[in-house]
């Protein structure tokens, strides 16, 4: 029976580092060679900085009663969290150098006596006659819990001065590591992390409480690793950001109603917030639920560089026991996770214990995983140690135990990867080493596999695994068939490639069926369903979608946030948005960030932004990166790009850090506005924090430059990105909007040539666009031809786009032809024909094909109604072109837009109905824009009527007055009624504010090339006989006219 702990991996597999290369991701190579070696020949131990103190434990045996004595027992014991974290390396094998003050009191002697009594040296105490030595007194309750405290340190902050830790300024330049506390004040944190980064000495911070943790903050950026527990995390994010930005998780909550998943999901934005200020690894401890280790980044983060200290090879007792129990790699078999935002984290549950006391066991797990990183240990293998130490901790009476048995620290230490499913055999080395081998190295790692005489089904796993990441489904499956051992994960991991990957439907389908009669005696769990979710959301078959939700109620595989928000994803992207907002609705008690944000994500798609924003502010304390990204998103796609970018600010002011995602949603709103100085402002962005190198900003930022007509910005972008892909070549074939269609084929060519793969859909669609845009259809029956050649799929968006270019280049009948071939329509499609057939005047089968979209259940939309409107314009049908306009808000609940008020005026001015044209205007509910003012300005010049132009005049030249074509426009409508004063008014009025008319431009593909001619252009190599040849036509054109 698959254990708990696999089922929490597995659910918060969206968050957490993929653990085959947690160690590697992880591992702060700052120690990675092991022990150093100082100037005089000694071996270099870790320096520790800061309290050593008198704790006084008071234990009540009866409740506590208010105001009066309660009976109990009270012990001395020796603490401060410097002291204890050091004399746990101490009784690790290591003998830690600690800087520390103390008084000459009752108190300070029994410390002093007993660190000498350990063989340590006490060179680094400040003895004082004159102060008295810190003492903590500690109210504990009955479980051992710290009730309440005081603290009494004045030494510590008043005589751990700077001068003082300036005198052993050679034993921090040669430790491999300096940990200091949070009891030093800030003079004192300053000099000790200045001295350690003159060195690159790494420096863990512990934060020893919520108000000291904040002591952080003028030192963060020398500080590699820390380690606070929840309050302590909470607090130093707020400090680091400025304000109260983050909330405490309240503890009762987070034990009861939160799982470890959901605890991480609310304390991730604040871990953030360390990683982002320059943090390298935050060890979040979490009492019984033990630890989150998180970094940022990628392996090259991790690397800090060589030491320029001289190094040994990592050696001693408790690095060869563990190395030898744990190696290196040990946890990375583990079930596997994907990354989040760059975030990178493992959780450590926490081994069982028989809890004596608790105050001690966060020193030792500091200390614990400080002894084993000083020896060579990676950073997995430390934090194990640690959590090891930690739990002999509390089964002691003392802060620090006694004494650790070496043994039982390494069985503990190994055991933390049995809570991943692992047990201790021969088998587990050769799984870890080739575990790390992925997409690009799965050949490496297919030989090992190949060499290891004997194999669990962990191996067959890892192999296969690997084949799925490096995108070989053949290969993948055909380990998969002769796997000698497969078990949940195997079959998973087999569906998981084949959902994510196109063309490979049949066989997940296949396969899910084959799981519920399996031999394996497989039974489908949560993952398996919600990943048959996915599939059945990318192929928008909701009836499928129902019998995988029936499935999960009877099977209880539905109670988690993990499945209602898949539940959620599917019914959305097959166009049932009520049947995702039931799903929402009936499972408040499982609505978790994840689920919260698929609903947002929901009515973005679904154009219900209202319902998004509420959704969204609905617990605003839970919003992370993602929760903005998907509601920057959905403003932009749906049209409202400023909006999208005020929320794009706000984000930045509510403390979220952006993303790439996040880049990339306010990059398409820029694109979107035509907006070149924020796109610009943007890419200055994205180059001073080195984003470039994302393929989704990088194509961003030339879709902006495109769109915004700057294609020498636009071309510059694209080369300085290097690598051709999918997303730069199909955003640089914007210059389709500006430049000749070759430039494109020149560009197709480039892409299929240096990565020698098929171009995509996504690609192959903007080329058709292009060919369409300049009415190529030469260029466009040959990429109709690649298509077929090639056998490449003709999904829905394909044979739309090769629809929309038969048509826009003439040939409706080849367009048809296609239309009728594919009998698996959808309304993008109905719309592209009817579009086709107003183009072409063809009102007959644009109604009828209109009729037929309705009786297949489709509803027309704003485009359906722009297109029905355009065909009755061009054919003069004001009746039907009225009961279409009204008809969309009547019956259709569709508010007409900009374009379709502009067609109906435009449907009035070629019936000669300019009456009718301004009733109408006086309807409209918007202020009368260009679009609108030009179209009546066009149908004033039809039925030559200038005092209605004059009318309109300046209003237009308010509203687009830098426009040169718009002063144009009003010239030639005077110009037609023969007003050439008029005429010459306006032609002043333009020189006077200097502005230009576009010059016209046609294009014309002959002989396989775009020729390109702008009015009284005469640059053509063959434009002296272009230009006769067009004499010798008008002569003969006029000759005809006159003999008619």
């Amino acid at each position: 029976m698959e254990s708990t702990a696999w089922r929490r991996l597995d659910s918060i597999s969206g968050h957490f580092l993929p653990l085959g290369e947690a160690s590697h991701v992880l591992q702060p190579v700052l120690l990675s060679n092991g022990q150093l070696k100082n100037g005089e020949g000694r071996e270099a131990e870790p320096v520790v900085i800061g309290g050593m103190v008198l704790d006084i434990h008071a234990t009540p045996s009866i409740p506590a009663i208010p105001r009066t004595t309660t009976p109990g027992k009270v012990n001395y014991v020796l603490g401060g969290v410097a002291r204890n974290v050091a004399e746990c390396m101490s009784k690790l094998g290591k003998n830690p150098f600690i800087i520390s003050a103390l008084g000459l009191d009752m108190a300070g002697n029994l410390l002093l006596e007993h660190w000498k009594s350990a063989g340590l040296s006490t060179e680094g105490i400040r003895k004082q006659p004159d102060i008295e030595t810190a003492v903590v007194s500690n109210i504990l309750d009955g479980n051992g819990e710290l009730a309440a405290a005081v603290a009494s340190v004045e030494a510590i902050e008043k005589f751990l001065t700077p001068d003082w830790i300036q005198q052993f300024k050679c034993n921090i330049c040669s430790a491999p590591l300096l940990m200091v506390d949070a009891n030093l004040d800030f003079p004192a944190l300053g000099a000790s992390c200045q001295i350690a980064a003159m060195s690159k000495i790494p420096v863990w911070f512990e934060p020893v409480s919520v108000e000291k943790s904040k002591r952080i903050v003028p030192v963060v950026k020398n500080i590699h690793f820390t380690s606070p527990n929840e309050d302590e995390l909470i607090a130093m994010a707020n400090a680091l950001s400025g304000g109260n930005v983050y909330s405490s998780v309240e503890r009762e909550n987070s034990r009861n109603k939160w799982s470890v998943e959901s605890l991480f999901k609310m304390l991730k934005p604040a871990i953030w917030v360390l990683l982002e200020s320059g943090i390298r690894i935050v060890v979040v401890t979490l009492g019984s639920d033990g630890v989150f280790l998180c970094s940022k980044g990628g392996p090259s983060f991790m690397r800090i560089g060589p030491r320029e200290t001289k190094q040994n090879a990592p050696n001693g007792q408790l690095y060869e026991t563990v190395a030898k129990a744990c190696p290196s790699r040990w946890f990375s078999g583990a079930a596997e996770s994907e990354r989040s935002s760059h975030l990178f984290a493992v959780h450590f549950p926490a081994p069982r214990a028989s809890v004596v006391r608790l105050t001690g066991a966060g020193d030792c797990l500091v200390g614990g995983t400080l002894a084993s990183i000083s020896v060579g240990l990676d950073i997995m293998q430390s934090v194990a140690v640690g959590i090891a130490a930690a739990k002999v901790a509390v089964e002691s009476e003392t802060n620090v135990p006694r004494a650790f048995s070496l043994d039982a620290i390494t069985a503990d230490a190994s055991s933390c990867t049995a809570v991943n499913g692992y047990s201790n055999n021969g088998i587990q080395l050769r799984n870890s080493q080739y575990d790390q081998n992925s997409k690009s190295r799965h050949r490496e790692a297919r030989k090992l596999f190949d060499e290891m005489p004997q194999r669990n089904v962990y191996s067959w796993n890892a192999i296969v695994s690997a084949y799925i990441k490096a995108k070989d489904l053949t290969q993948a499956r055909v380990l998969f068939e002769s796997a000698s051992q497969r078990d949940l994960v195997t079959y998973n991991s087999m569906l998981s490639g084949y959902v994510s990957e196109d063309g490979y439907e049949k066989k997940a389908l296949e396969l899910f069926r084959g799981m519920q009669s399996s031999e394996d005696g497989i039974r489908t769990d949560e993952f398996s369903l919600t990943t048959m979710l996915n599939f059945t959301a990318k192929l928008a078959v909701v009836s499928y979608g129902r019998q995988l939700h029936s499935c999960m109620v009877k099977t209880g595989n539905f109670l988690s946030g993990f499945a209602v928000s898949s539940l959620i994803d599917m019914y959305s992207k097959c166009g049932c948005f009520q049947d995702a907002w039931r799903v929402f609705s009936g499972c408040s008690g499982l609505i978790d960030l994840v689920s919260k944000n698929a609903m947002v994500a929901a009515c973005c798609r679904e154009g219900e932004l209202e319902m998004a924003v509420d959704l969204f502010w609905k617990g605003p304390e839970w919003n992370d990166t993602v929760s903005w990204n998907t509601l920057i998103s959905g403003y932009a796609q749906n049209g409202y790009e400023k909006e999208a970018l005020k929320l794009f600010v706000l984000m930045a002011e509510n403390g979220c850090k952006w993303n790439e995602h996040t880049l990339a949603s306010a990059l398409s709103a820029c694109a979107g506005l035509r907006s070149f100085n924020h796109g610009r402002e943007l890419h200055a962005f994205v180059l001073k924090n080195g984003l470039s190198v994302n393929p989704f900003i990088s194509s961003g930022i030339v879709d902006v430059y495109c769109k915004c007509g700057n294609m020498g910005y636009a071309d510059w972008v694209h080369t300085a990105m290097g690598i051709r892909n999918s997303f730069s070549i199909t955003s640089m074939i914007g210059v389709i909007q500006l430049k000749q269609c070759e430039a494109v084929f020149e560009l197709l060519s480039e892409f299929m040539v240096k990565e020698a793969l098929i171009p995509d859909a996504l690609i192959l669609i903007s080329v058709l666009s292009a060919c369409a845009i300049r009415a190529a259809l030469d260029p466009g029956n040959q990429v109709h031809a690649y298509i077929l050649r090639n056998g490449i799929e003709m999904d829905r968006k394909l044979i739309s786009a090769l629809v929309d270019m038969y048509s826009k280049c003439g040939s409706i009948i080849y367009a048809e032809k296609i239309f009728q071939r594919d009998f698996d329509r959808d309304s993008i499609l109905y719309n592209v024909m009817i579009a086709g057939y107003a183009r072409h005047g063809n009102e007959h089968k644009a109604i009828q094909y209109f009729e037929e979209m309705q009786e297949r259940g489709f509803k027309p939309d704003a485009v359906t109604f722009l297109a029905l409107l355009s065909v009755c314009s061009h054919c003069g049908l004001i009746e039907l072109g009225e009961q279409f306009f009204y008809s969309m808000t009547k019956d259709y609940n569709i508010l007409p837009e900009i374009d379709h008020y502009a067609c109906m005026i435009d449907l009035y001015g070629r019936a000669n109905a300019l009456g009718k044209a301004i009733a109408f205007m006086r309807k409209i509910p918007t202020e009368l824009d260009a679009v609108i003012l030009g179209t009546f300005l066009t149908a004033c010049r039809t039925n030559g009527n200038t005092e209605l132009a004059r009318m309109a005049e300046e209003k237009l030249l308010q509203t687009e007055g830098c426009n040169g074509d718009r002063y144009v426009q009003l010239a030639n409508v005077y110009a037609a009624d023969g007003n050439w004063d008029e005429m010459g008014r306006i032609r002043k009025r333009m020189r006077g504010k200097d502005i230009k008319k576009t010059a016209g431009c046609s294009w014309l593909y002959v002989d396989n090339g775009v020729h390109i001619f702008t009015s009284g252009d005469r640059t053509h190599s063959k434009s002296e006989a272009i230009y006769l040849t067009l004499a010798s036509l008008t002569e003969e054109l006029y000759e005809t006219a006159g003999a008619i």
